[in-house]
């Protein structure tokens, strides 16, 4: 794997007769409403003997997050009209770049490479306490295990992002069970109430995923941004200019994607 830049699967197979159809079948594992499974047809010259390979570029998929899997297997045929059909394999789409250390406490494991294991715990504290709050304010809790990975800057975690916005400090990917997010280990402050926000999306999607329709994104920041805690004062400075000039944003507007303008955004 070239993380996030590319997966590449290979096969060396050997027949009697040349052999004629390869196809790469995989399944991204995340959560869906239907079994999805991609077929790849491999082109190569007829042989009785082949070394084929083939590639996932990220760049036509919008990318994977780190630590999501594939299962993947091969189906070859030959000229004689045998077939046969690999056994299921699983890859993991690990960020190799750099070497991540761990720790899990109940259905949270936190994956970090820069900072001590005090700067873990806290992290893995805070993380606990978010679900603690979430679940106790709304009855939401986690129904799956969820991975944090902890990158040392926001720019070390757009570099993992095939797409990221150039304001993005942190993301769940909800299907996944994933969280990535850049924590610098002199701005834990802002790190914890980023995890709080995170997990938050991801435990809210998993209790209420159908295949019908979304949160409306005014609801979904809004429980995120209940879980992080009090509304930091920037924040109360915002509201209360939005209020004073009637600039409040309708609901309506409210259920828009973000703005790619940070003042808008806010």
């Amino acid at each position: 794997a070239e993380f996030p830049s590319r997966l590449s699967f290979n096969l060396a197979a050997q027949s009697d007769v040349n052999i004629t159809d390869i196809r790469l079948c995989y399944t991204v594992d995340r959560a869906s409403f239907a079994q999805v499974t991609s077929e790849v047809y491999i082109e190569f010259a007829p042989d009785t003997t082949v070394d084929v390979s083939w590639a996932l570029e990220m760049v036509k998929i919008g990318g994977l997050p780190p630590g999501s899997s594939v299962d993947y297997w091969w189906v070859v045929e030959d000229a004689s009209g045998g077939r046969i059909e690999t056994a299921p394999s699983r890859v993991q789409f690990d960020d190799n770049r750099h070497s991540w250390h761990s720790l899990t406490e109940g259905e949270v494991t936190i994956y970090w490479y820069k900072g001590n294991d005090s700067f873990a715990r806290e992290i893995m504290l805070s993380a606990q306490q978010a679900l603690a709050r979430l679940a106790e304010d709304t009855g939401a809790e986690l129904e799956k295990p969820v991975k944090l990975y902890i990158y040392a800057s926001a720019q070390d975690l757009r570099g993992a992002m095939i797409y990221p916005q150039e304001w993005t400090g942190g993301v769940a990917f909800t299907r996944y069970g994933i969280i990535a997010i850049g924590i610098a280990s002199d701005n834990l402050d802002w790190g914890k109430r980023a995890i709080a926000h995170e997990l938050t999306h991801l435990v809210i999607h998993q209790m209420t995923l159908n295949p019908y329709n979304d949160l409306p994104t005014w609801l979904d920041e809004g429980l995120a941004m209940h879980t992080e805690g009090a509304l930091e004062l920037g924040y109360t400075a915002y509201l209360n200019e939005a209020i004073a000039e009637g600039s409040l944003i309708s609901v309506r507007s409210l259920s828009s994607p973000f703005s790619a303008y940070t003042e808008q955004s806010l």
